[in-house]
């Protein structure tokens, strides 16, 4: 029976580390309130199920149906305690957060339809969501870029976006790799 203990915890294990590096998205979940019967609250559940039930079932004198009712309250309160984490601390801390505008299109990649110099714009343009987008766009820094040049936009500030030239970028992604 120690064996259908370390398949939970095993289970619980893996459930909580795809819940770590896939998280919970916010735009997933359907009304208004968070589900909390998710995979964080499962593999904590399905962790501390195995990691009492394991010890308890090779150990213990004690009957299956009070290992069992022992590892399931522990689960029950892993639960509980997920939920309470949930609710108290990251669905409060996930309202605070607010998105900057600015930066809503930062890494976007866009092209310069009209040719930018040091202190004048010029203009851009990018598909987003479906549409060709025209912005009147200024060089960090103060750079000139020709007409035609592929640009990343940095932020879009009062109108006016704020690019950098892609082979710029791409030159500083080769020097990590």
């Amino acid at each position: 029976m120690p064996l259908f203990f370390a398949v939970f915890l095993l289970t619980g294990l893996v459930v909580g580390v795809i819940a770590m590096l896939g998280g919970i998205d916010r735009k997933a979940r359907h009304g208004a309130w968070v589900k909390y019967l998710n995979l964080p609250t499962a593999g904590a559940a399905a962790a501390l199920f195995g990691i009492v039930g394991y010890p308890l079932a090779k150990y213990s004198t004690l009957g299956m149906p009070a290992i069992l009712a022992i590892a399931g309250a522990s689960a029950l309160a892993a639960a509980s305690g997920v939920v309470a984490l949930i609710a108290g601390w990251a669905v409060p801390s996930a309202a605070l957060h607010v998105e900057d505008p600015r930066f809503a299109l930062q890494g976007h990649p866009a092209r310069v339809s009209q040719a930018i110099s040091a202190g004048h714009a010029g203009e851009i343009f990018f598909e987003h969501d479906g549409a060709r987008r025209t912005v009147p766009a200024m060089g960090l820094e103060g750079a000139t870029i020709a007409e035609g040049v592929e640009v990343v936009i940095e932020r879009i500030e009062d109108g006016i976006a704020y690019v950098e030239l892609w082979s710029n970028i791409e030159r500083e992604l080769e020097k990590l790799s």
